[in-house]
């Protein structure tokens, strides 16, 4: 089955640039035009009546969910967000798509989402396809999905890259997560235990309810009075943080 595609995005290199990163995938995808704002989208949408759209999430007349909203569903196509900002991860998924990249957008990353598609249509191909079926596809896909390599983090206007090999540990603070790196500190609203689904367990490690931690960080762990126990980081300030009687288990097993 190849899948009739628009590229939606409202950067026109990013239009050019994702034509360029499909073209291996011509077999599988066939695209027939893009659109640059929301309204166009949603008029190439009903015009066209394509199978798959890339999906800029932020654009500036109208985001990603407003032009689905807008579609209706049934006309709505399967849907791979695009977006530079990981917040919007969950949401997407709540919208049936298939798949979500983060931009800028990698290759390996979208061989993982083209495997996925290419699953779809193994499975459907001749069939009419419903949301069951693509929610179904999406979970059973979730096992395959990368662990972070690195983190987005909004500053004003600004959006910065945190490698994950630079991350010591994370704390949840109320609605927040706080990322602690060797020489700064960032905010970030994703919760603690969305991160740790995304997070590779052989190099973190969850040792409270508020405190996931970088296991190359961990200098040492102890007893501490009353039974309880902690670990101490190997950063500049030493850091003591509580171990859950839960976790404890997990700790000495490193």
């Amino acid at each position: 089955m190849q899948f009739k595609t628009l590229i939606i995005d409202d950067e026109p290199l990013a239009r050019i640039r994702m034509h360029k990163l499909l073209e291996p995938y011509s077999d599988l995808v066939e695209i027939v035009g893009d659109a640059g704002c929301g309204e166009e989208a949603v008029s190439k949408i009903l015009s066209e009546h394509p199978d798959l759209v890339f999906l800029d999430i932020q654009m500036p007349d109208k985001n990603g969910f407003d032009v689905l909203k807008d579609v209706g569903d049934d006309e709505s196509p399967l849907v791979i967000f695009t977006t530079a900002y990981d917040d919007f991860a969950i949401k997407a998924f709540v919208e049936d798509t298939v798949d979500y990249l983060l931009k800028p957008i990698e290759e390996e990353r979208l061989k993982i989402a083209m495997e996925k598609l290419r699953r779809l249509s193994d499975a459907f191909s001749g069939s009419p396809l419903t949301k069951s079926d693509i929610e179904k596809l999406v979970e059973k896909s979730e096992s395959h999905e990368p662990y972070l390599h690195r983190l987005q983090v909004k500053i004003g206007e600004r959006t910065i890259f945190v490698p994950i090999e630079t991350v010591f540990r994370f704390q949840s603070e109320e609605k927040y997560t706080t990322i602690y790196c060797s020489n700064a500190k960032y905010i970030i609203d994703i919760p603690l235990i969305e991160l740790e689904k995304r997070l590779d367990p052989s190099q973190f490690v969850r040792v409270h309810r508020a405190h996931l931690v970088a296991i190359d960080a961990i200098a040492e762990y102890q007893r501490t009075i009353g039974g309880h126990f902690c670990i101490k980081l190997h950063d500049k300030d030493q850091t003591v943080i509580p171990v859950s009687r839960n976790f404890v288990s997990r700790i000495r097993t490193l």
